[in-house]
């Protein structure tokens, strides 16, 4: 081990570091290997230094740990941080709060916010100074068992709460430094030279998403049918994006490094300003952060390394990114992108190399195998971790046979769109129209291909499930696999079948729970599920609520009903009746009431019918209704929009 690592230092260091994130917060059991220094053996003080990481690591992540501080409930002043996103109806920031008013005095107290102000605001800028009269509400807890904790997920980033600020609730106090005004500027510059480019459709919409990072356009279909192909990181400027761009800037400088001494130097500052400005374009986000700095540390390594181990380069890059932020370890995101790469620089020149063509076809069959390989060897590592957290997984059809053309198309529309991006502002109106043309020719023609096929095979496996043990025994399987002696490998292949084989779910019973005032009521039966929903329910709050729970118990088959608008619905469960009652009713036998958003407590005589049954308020009535209904309430009674759902 010691001599494989020898040549991958960074590869090592990265473990032991990640192994200090886990296990932060614990007990530094590591310190008991620390008397390992002292010993001759190398192995030994190997050891003994990888302990000393591990430690380092483990007081590091502890020290930086975002504190959660009590949400402010009468006030505050905050400061924008980072980038504005525009949402539809609202304009979504990072707030970061200096002080918060309580009992009529100000207390400073630093924190984070995710805040959504109304667009009846103007555009906020970086920097901006706001008051606020409003409380935070902390991040919503799971509704249902196994769904993403998103309270979780911004409390690992050191968000303590969210809020809707209303217009009449916010007040400016100070105008920021347009520090970023220039991006900005930037990127509705090319915006228009897309608009010109493209009719107003489905079309410019993902190609502003691609490009430039626009993702608010886009409508659910569209966003499902990439997702359900395994393409959805097209949509979201990322590694891929970024590394074509990086390709196509070494295609145009790369003379630059034959002119020495100073050739290398021009080609490292102007490739590294050009990726920065494209991921300050694109609003900064968190994927094209990490793909600009992977790709930094890989400039550096090309222009004045001359001999680097790609995996030792992709450690590093990895290594500072959690040295920074140690939280990023648990973001599926890191996870996935650093993954895929590994994924690419482990397997896709070894099997490239295990078929070769010959004849006249030899150009076209070889190209479309070298992207067969590179679709498979990023999917290595990072199919696991997609089941793990999104319960679905593309077709093997759609993965094997339509991903190297999605590729090829892609990356040809990436390709004209950064020519378009590029040197559009600049040409005749002709020319322009020219290039518009091949533009929108290469979006339509892989639009065409992939909702032709969503349209003829089934381009989604739902409702997958792998443990985090089964992740786990999974990737020391693979690590086995590649580079383990030869011994080795096929007690380690069977290891991963094994892994791979289904293992039967625990079932559940039946959940109740409401949204915006409606009930909601799922029940499971075997590998098959019904779920009773209000009419307004929107598929993604199925697919970020439900498809978690029907995933990981087992639910194969599963049939949505829509309540009726109006009237009450009575039904049976496990010899129980339930009545959900939108109007007044008298009771007759059930043992479970649901009180609708649209019951009116004026008239309470039907109410004393009631008196046996368990009472579910879908919307709590106001302190005053909750004091007339006193007389009349069971022992038990619940109120839906204040808890997760109920298992009945």
């Amino acid at each position: 081990m010691i001599s494989y690592f020898s040549r991958f230092p960074f590869v090592r260091i990265l473990l032991g570091w990640m192994i200090g994130i886990l296990f932060s917060g614990g007990i530094y059991w590591p310190l008991l290997a620390l008397p390992c220094l002292f010993f001759p053996s190398r192995l030994f003080r190997s050891i003994g230094i990888s302990a000393l990481l591990i430690v380092f690591a483990m007081a590091w992540a502890s020290y930086v740990k975002p504190i959660i501080r009590p949400l402010p409930s009468d006030g505050f002043v905050f400061r924008v941080e980072g980038a504005v996103e525009s949402k539809p109806k609202t304009w979504s920031v990072l707030a970061r709060c200096l002080g918060t008013r309580s009992g009529g005095s100000w207390l400073v107290r630093p924190a984070l916010f995710r805040l959504y102000l109304s667009k009846q605001i103007g555009r906020p800028q970086e920097g901006n100074l706001y008051v606020v009269k409003q409380s935070i509400k902390p991040f919503a807890a799971p509704l249902f068992p196994f769904e993403k904790n998103w309270r979780d997920y911004y409390a690992a980033k050191g968000i303590g709460g969210t809020a809707y600020i209303s217009a009449d609730r916010i007040r400016l106090v100070e105008k920021g430094v347009e520090s970023i005004a220039f991006f900005e500027n930037a990127r509705a510059f090319f915006v228009k030279i897309l608009e010109r480019a493209f009719e107003p459709g489905r079309d410019r919409d993902v190609a502003e998403a691609m490009l430039l990072g626009v993702k608010t356009k886009i409508d659910f279909d569209t966003l499902s049918t990439y997702s359900a192909l395994g393409a959805i990181h097209i949509l979201s400027v990322s590694g891929l994006h970024v590394g074509l761009l990086y390709l196509g800037l070494n295609l145009v400088f790369g003379f630059l490094l034959k002119l020495r001494p100073a050739g290398p130097w021009v080609f490292f500052g102007l490739m590294l300003a050009l990726l920065w400005c494209y991921a300050g374009i694109s609003g900064f986000s968190l994927p094209v952060l990490r793909s600009a700095w992977m790709f930094s540390v890989i400039l550096f390594a090309k222009t004045f390394l001359r001999r680097q181990e790609s995996l030792n380069t992709l450690a590093f890059s990895a290594f500072v990114l959690l040295f920074i932020h140690p939280a990023s370890l648990f973001d599926p995101g890191f996870q996935l992108s650093y993954l895929a790469v590994w994924g690419l620089i482990a397997f896709q020149q070894r099997w490239v190399k295990l078929i070769s063509f010959r004849g006249w076809m030899r150009w076209p069959l070889t190209k479309i195998w070298e992207l067969t390989c590179v679709a498979l060897a990023a999917q290595v590592f990072t199919w696991p971790l997609i089941v793990y957290y999104f319960h679905q997984l593309p077709h093997p059809l759609s993965f094997l046979f339509l991903n190297p053309f999605l590729i090829l198309f892609s990356s040809i529309a990436l390709f004209l769109g950064f020519v378009t991006l590029s040197v559009g502002a600049f040409l005749p109106e002709w020319a322009f129209q020219l290039l518009a043309f091949l533009l929108s020719g290469s979006f339509r023609l892989l639009h065409g291909m992939m909702f032709a096929w969503v349209e003829r095979v089934t381009s989604v496996i739902p409702f997958l499930h792998l443990t985090r043990l089964e992740l786990i025994l999974y990737f020391a399987g693979i690590a086995i696999v590649v580079w383990a002696p030869r011994q080795w490998k096929g007690l380690a292949f069977l290891w991963v079948i094994f892994v791979l084989i289904p293992t039967d779910p625990v079932r559940p019973g039946a959940y109740l729970s409401q949204y915006k005032g409606e009930a909601i009521w799922v029940t499971s039966r075997g590998s098959s599920s019904i779920a009773s929903l209000p009419a307004s329910l929107e598929p993604a709050w199925i697919q970020s609520h439900l498809s978690p729970l029907w995933a990981i118990t087992g639910v194969k088959d599963m049939l949505t009903l829509r309540w009726p608008e109006k009237g009450n619905v009575q039904w049976r469960h496990e010899g129980m009746k339930f009545a959900y009652v939108r109007e007044p009713a008298e009771a007759r036998g059930q043992q479970h009431l649901i009180l609708g958003k649209e019951v009116k407590f004026r008239d309470l005589g039907w109410l004393k019918s009631w008196s046996g049954a368990t009472w579910y308020f879908l919307k709590k009535p106001s302190p005053y209704w909750m004091g007339v209904l006193k007389p009349y309430l069971p022992d038990k009674y619940y109120f839906l929009e204040e808890r997760p759902a109920l298992r009945l």
